[in-house]
């Protein structure tokens, strides 16, 4: 039987212009999902309150120290992956 993790990355931009960003494994769906929505509240939270997205600061959105905000906002995500412990 296949293990799987889930990996939760955060994305920004479009097009040519996207940038993704990894940013926690967990061994169950139900975690990864959680994160997305929490990550994803706090980063809509920070853009409406900011002045512009150049004035959020790094580290802002504890979910997602890491954050990256463009015209297009910040979103967030999670795909399922499986895990193999073999060594190369």
């Amino acid at each position: 039987m296949s293990e799987l993790i889930y990996v939760v990355f955060g994305t920004t931009g479009e097009y040519s212009d996207r940038t993704e960003w990894l940013i926690k494994a967990f061994t169950t769906e139900e975690a990864a999902k959680e994160l997305v929505a929490k990550a994803t509240q706090r980063a809509n939270e920070l853009i409406a309150t900011a002045p512009n997205r150049y004035s959020i600061k790094e580290g802002s959105n504890e979910f997602d120290p890491g954050m990256q905000v463009d015209y297009t906002g910040t979103s967030y995500f999670y795909e399922k992956v499986e895990l193999d412990r073999k060594e190369v």
